[in-house]
């Protein structure tokens, strides 16, 4: 049990004893990674989606029932928040997650700020993956996930989630191909990619 799970589990408790100051602390440790799972997907409407996430953790608490999976509760609420906002703004067109990427729903370039070209094409390559296959990533990536853990946020067995993280990796490295200004610029951002991973996160706090 990881001291961060205790914790959760522990204000999670006194939250639903009523402790408004423990449902406070816990918006404050979880903020940051639901303001990360949709800066690079929904644009202009992130903050909108994030205190929709936050609404639907307040009305849904209660239905939690481990503590210690509370951070998987609150992003697997994030996805689907953004699943409903990705069929609003497809005005009722039915819209397959598994196959749309965020460049083909929201067409544009990325808002994000990166330093560096590296950083502007992971970004731009996660956006055209389908979304399924970037949230995977993202959440591995941004938040430190493993497929274990990332399994229940997507509702997928532990063995799906790691093939399906191999598989978006795969896609990954196809998407960046396809729109890298040069070949050192590609090899560049796969060779460091999980430095240049880290360096998005923590300018995406």
């Amino acid at each position: 049990m990881s001291d961060q799970r205790q914790r959760d589990a522990e204000l999670l408790e006194a939250w639903r004893q009523g402790d408004s100051s423990a449902g406070e602390q816990l918006f404050e440790l979880h903020a940051a990674a639901i303001a990360r799972f949709f800066r690079n997907k929904a644009r202009e409407d992130a903050e909108e989606l994030i205190q929709q996430t936050f609404v639907r953790l307040i009305e849904g608490r209660e239905r939690l029932r481990d503590g210690l999976a509370f951070r998987s509760f609150i992003l697997g609420i994030a996805r689907n928040v953004l699943h409903e906002y990705l069929r609003r703004s497809s005005r009722g067109r039915a819209v397959d997650p598994e196959v749309e990427s965020m460049a083909d729903l929201d067409p544009g370039p990325v808002t994000v700020a990166g330093r560096k070209q590296e950083h502007r094409l992971l970004l731009e390559g996660l956006r055209r993956l389908p979304v399924e296959h970037q949230v995977a990533l993202e959440l591995f990536y941004w938040e430190g996930l493993n497929a274990a853990d990332i399994a229940p946020i997507m509702g997928v067995s532990h063995s799906a989630m790691r093939s399906r993280l191999v598989k978006a990796r795969e896609l990954l490295a196809e998407a960046m191909e396809a729109i890298a200004t040069s070949k050192q610029l590609l090899e560049s951002t796969i060779n460091g990619l999980d430095e240049w991973a880290s360096q998005i996160r923590l300018a995406l706090r």
